[in-house]
């Protein structure tokens, strides 16, 4: 474990906590948007189309930083400070884990080698899959129909490739070309 995070700088751990904690004040904010569109959603079984943007920690700041154990820690952190912030309390923060375990995996399958969209998404489809298993078992998702249960994992999965995927390549490619990005191996890759 200890050889898992020696390759990460001071300054990619600075970076990440902080861009993760700015993101968890943002997921505190996105639950306005989610209870808002959740009731129009809900009666087509489609209410996790809103829900995707809560994966975005876990696939935009491993990215940027492009090393073992970014993903996680992004999704935790990201997830503790919305835990302060919502409903959900530290509930936040099994899904944080759960969706980062699922970026994770992704990642370290590519060896943390291969950046482009199409890994993007495969990390935010497998966090949300992770993610809409946990609620699954919350939830007692086993009582609804199996039609419903496609439904809402189409609907999360759909979201999570637009909200966390699409989205994180298109936030990255914007502040690589801004410059922001120059310490970081994004910028070495491009």
């Amino acid at each position: 474990m200890k050889k898992l995070f020696e390759s990460i700088t001071i300054f990619e751990i600075v970076l990440t906590a902080v861009v993760a904690v700015a993101l968890g004040v943002a997921f505190w904010g996105w639950t306005f948007v989610y209870e808002m569109m959740k009731p129009l959603l809900k009666v087509y079984g489609m209410a996790y189309l809103s829900a995707g943007f809560w994966i975005f920690a876990s696939v935009f700041l491993p990215q940027i930083v492009r090393k073992p154990g970014i993903a996680l820690i992004a999704s935790i952190i990201a997830a503790f400070v919305e835990s302060l912030l919502t409903h959900w309390g530290m509930m936040s923060v099994v899904w944080g884990i759960v969706q980062g375990l699922g970026a994770e995996i992704i990642f370290m399958t590519f060896g943390y080698k291969r950046w482009n969209l199409s890994i993007l998404i495969l990390a935010s489809l497998l966090s949300a899959l992770f993610s809409y298993a946990l609620d699954f078992a919350l939830y007692d998702y086993k009582n609804l129909s199996v039609f419903v249960n496609a439904v809402q994992l189409v609907s999360f999965l759909i979201s999570s490739a637009v909200f966390a995927g699409y989205l994180s390549e298109v936030v990255s490619k914007r502040l690589v070309k801004l410059g922001l990005l120059d310490q970081f191996l994004i910028a070495r890759s491009n």
